[in-house]
């Protein structure tokens, strides 16, 4: 499916993304540990979209912080009602771009997100997506200053994307 960035633009203006969450559980002791977020679009014509129907558009269109940013208030509400109903602080992971995470201008928000979590009782993760090699990307420097800050990494479905077999030297 091909979507413009103006289509995309309007989709989250029009607040037509929403999240769902996969649970995380804990393999040894079979509870519930936190969740995954994913967003997921409400299409009024196409009905209900998962990420691979869109995600490469936003971020061939540069709206990856925009559609994180259009659903911050309703991932921290929901995280909130997570923890609250587990009685305990949950972990929220949340799938980002490397080239998202690089962006200077994006960080403020990411913080911010990060915050907003830990406030509303969750652990926030912050999974890096493996759709761009990370060699393109050597600014560790990057992620030891956001770490400082307080935020915790992970990369999102690892050996599947530019550290999969295809991808490593014997």
């Amino acid at each position: 499916m091909h979507f413009s960035a103006f289509r995309l633009q309007q989709a989250i203006r029009n607040r037509e993304f929403t999240p769902f969450y996969q649970p995380i559980v804990c393999a040894t002791g079979g509870e519930v540990v936190g969740c995954e977020m994913l967003a997921r679009w409400l299409h009024p014509q196409k009905g209900l979209l998962s990420a691979g129907n869109f995600i490469p558009a936003i971020e061939a269109t540069g709206l990856g912080g925009a559609l994180l940013r259009g659903l911050a208030d309703e991932v921290c509400g929901d995280g909130q009602d997570l923890a609250r109903s587990a009685g305990r602080r949950l972990m929220m992971t949340l799938n980002l771009s490397l080239s998202l995470v690089m962006t200077p201008l994006f960080r403020p928000h990411l913080l911010a997100l990060s915050i907003r979590l830990e406030q509303a009782g969750m652990t926030p993760v912050f999974e890096i997506t493996e759709r761009e090699d990370i060699r393109a990307f050597p600014q560790a420097a990057v992620f030891r200053q956001l770490a400082a800050g307080g935020l915790r990494f992970a990369v999102d479905d690892f050996g599947t994307g530019h550290a999969g077999p295809a991808s490593t030297v014997a």
